[in-house]
């Protein structure tokens, strides 16, 4: 009993994790596990889509792809404004699981280009969905200070998720298909949705119960209405654009490789686990500690700061070894450090705002942002040293705009704290933004 009690304070110690909060902490772990290992068994058939689609013309499905969310968020403003948080959660992730259910009996006999297409927009499209209303019931059920100590561990739980579906995808494949690969990520956001429940239900605010309210598109009009929702959505429109940059470079160069299908699937799952490794470490070990002692927006700043380097040698040296080296540190600093930052900025705006405006940022400014990157990539005809010269700026500009946020975050937390009583007791908030 001792030793079991040692290994429980150690853990907590680790996870700065206080009294009364485990078993919370312990299921948003779970739920994003879930969720993230159901999208992830997904992920290297939508990449290797991507490649039969031509990376010439995925501006295209880019393009599909906020189309796609265009026609949905309006559907999710309907359901938010007049659902509460338990139904929307169901609603959402009980269609999510059907469409995918759908799209098991449309490819069970060979998938055509056009259900190639339909399902590399799809995934794309449901993805960003779900994750973010998963973040939203997040930050509706944990505190500002809370959000800093045990982002970056819930986080850790997705990618440790990430992990999972990729060796799934390798191991079931050849025993249930392709299509069937659909089922088992199906049920595995049933699951993750069960999760959040426990989560959702033990920290039901008072208005929880009740629908959000207002009207559908209220989304839009509070991101053109408040500087401090207006700077996360450039923040995260400018990272999509030039994650893009790079992800169309990598597309053209394991294309001009050519590999053939299965090994390129393998490469995409390859970088996959590289990726979700890296930035396991960061959120279960970085990310937390470096909000509480930094602050929210030299956590922001610190990623596209340190991406410069890997952009300046891949400028010097434009191979296709280079260009996956940055898209790891990308997409593992984006994942490890920069999500969890992000996810905290919005435990300080107003529920509506976190189920209508982040919604609205986290799907059609996010795939806005793809589809302006892949655009700007094909008007440019850049070659791998220009794009990665072309990116260098961005990443700085990202930089000085996460400091910025981490500066608009303090004064708004302390904004939300005189307006409203406070429920948990204060902690020290980081001096540094």
């Amino acid at each position: 009993m001792r030793s079991t009690s040692n290994v429980r304070e150690h853990w907590a110690r680790l996870v700065d994790c206080r009294p009364g909060e485990g078993r919370l902490l312990a299921w948003s772990f779970a739920a994003f596990f879930l969720l993230l290992a159901g999208y992830y068994v997904l992920r290297p058939l939508r990449e290797e889509m991507g490649v039969q689609i031509g990376p010439e013309k995925l501006q295209w499905a880019f393009t599909l792809t906020l189309a796609g969310m265009f026609a949905i968020v309006p559907l999710y403003g309907w359901a938010a404004a007049r659902l509460p948080r338990r139904q929307l959660l169901a609603t959402v992730f009980g269609l999510t699981a059907l469409v995918l259910a759908g799209f098991q009996v449309w490819i069970a006999g060979g998938a055509s280009p056009v259900a190639a297409l339909a399902l590399f927009v799809w995934v794309s499209v449901f993805n960003l969905i779900v994750v973010s209303l998963f973040w939203t019931a997040m930050a509706d059920s944990f505190a500002h200070a809370q959000a800093r100590r045990l982002f970056g561990m819930i986080a850790a739980g997705g990618s440790s998720g990430a992990l999972l579906g990729p060796a799934l995808t390798a191991v079931s494949v050849h025993a249930v298909g392709v299509h069937g690969l659909l089922l088992v990520s199906a049920a595995l956001m049933l699951l993750s949705l069960l999760c959040i429940l426990r989560v959702a239900d033990g920290r039901a605010p008072a208005a929880a119960g009740r629908p959000v309210g207002g009207k559908v598109l209220a989304g839009l009009r509070e991101v053109a209405t408040s500087p401090y929702l207006a700077m996360i959505a450039l923040l995260i429109v400018l990272q999509s654009v030039v994650g893009t940059f790079v992800y169309f470079e990598q597309a053209r160069l394991v294309k001009a490789a050519a590999l053939s299908a299965e090994a390129r699937t393998q490469l995409f799952a390859l970088i996959d686990l590289a990726v979700n490794l890296l930035a396991l470490g960061l959120q279960a070990l970085v990310a937390g500690r470096l909000m509480q002692r930094l602050g929210i927006g030299l956590t922001l700043a610190a990623v596209p700061l340190l991406l410069t380097i890997p952009l300046a040698v891949l400028a010097a040296i434009p191979v296709l070894a280079a260009v996956l080296v940055v898209q790891v540190i990308s997409r593992a600093g984006g994942h490890g450090l920069l999500r969890p930052a992000r996810e905290a900025l919005f435990t300080a705006v107003e529920r509506e705002a976190r189920y209508k405006a982040k919604n609205v940022i986290d799907t059609v400014l996010s795939r806005a942002g793809d589809a302006l990157g892949g655009w700007l990539h094909a008007a440019a005809g850049l070659g791998t040293a220009g794009v990665a010269l072309a990116a260098i700026p961005g990443a700085l500009a990202l930089a000085w705009l996460g400091r910025q946020l981490g500066q608009r975050y303090r004064r708004q937390v302390a904004a939300v704290s005189t307006a409203t009583t406070a429920v948990n007791p204060p902690e020290e908030t980081p001096a540094s933004g």
